[in-house]
């Protein structure tokens, strides 16, 4: 049996004003996630265009 199915038989037994907060909690999770995942492109995106603007003839900007 998988993880969901143990969770949804589990939910079955509880009263609907807690199955309605396992709701809640399950979107607030996937929210999370896609908070997440976003979070990461715009880091990947964000490295890309650094990548892009910046050529080896910078390399004196770093220079001490």
């Amino acid at each position: 049996m998988s993880t969901a199915e143990v969770i949804f038989e589990k939910a079955k037994h509880l009263p609907d004003s807690l199955q309605s907060e396992v709701l809640h909690f399950v979107e607030f999770l996937l929210a999370r996630c896609e908070r997440e995942a976003e979070d990461k492109e715009w880091a990947r995106f964000s490295a890309h265009q650094l990548l892009n603007a910046y050529g080896p003839a910078d390399a004196v900007y770093d220079e001490e």
